[in-house]
């Protein structure tokens, strides 16, 4: 069992960046993060040292916000692995980094045929 540790607990947004794109990846139908590219309008998958890229982590009144950045498999259904997606997302944040108020917005950037 448990004890309560008397403190605070800090955690950095590029941690929850990772937490965050490591759950993600683990989500059926998720090729992976995306980054757009605004001078060239390009979007690339990122590999896996560089998820946080695909991912923007900010504070407002109190709550983190996540917003990822995503290529999904071509075929699925996209409202359900967004849903999937969010819910595995702040599950991790509240497991791991003891997250409770956190707001994650799902963005689907490309649908590329997972190989």
């Amino acid at each position: 069992m448990a004890q309560t540790i008397p403190g605070t607990l800090r955690v950095s947004n590029d941690v929850i960046a990772d937490l965050a794109g490591y759950a993600a990846l683990e989500c059926y139908g998720v090729v992976g993060m995306a980054y757009t590219d605004a001078q060239d309008n390009i979007v690339r998958l990122l590999s896996l040292g560089s998820l946080r890229k695909g991912i923007d982590v900010s504070t407002c009144e109190g709550r983190v916000k996540v917003d990822l950045h995503t290529v999904l498999e071509q075929g699925v259904n996209m409202a359900s692995v967004s849903c999937n997606l969010e819910s595995a997302v702040r599950f991790t944040l509240k497991e791991v980094a003891e997250i409770d108020n956190a707001d994650v917005t799902v963005h689907v950037e490309d649908l590329r045929a997972n190989k």
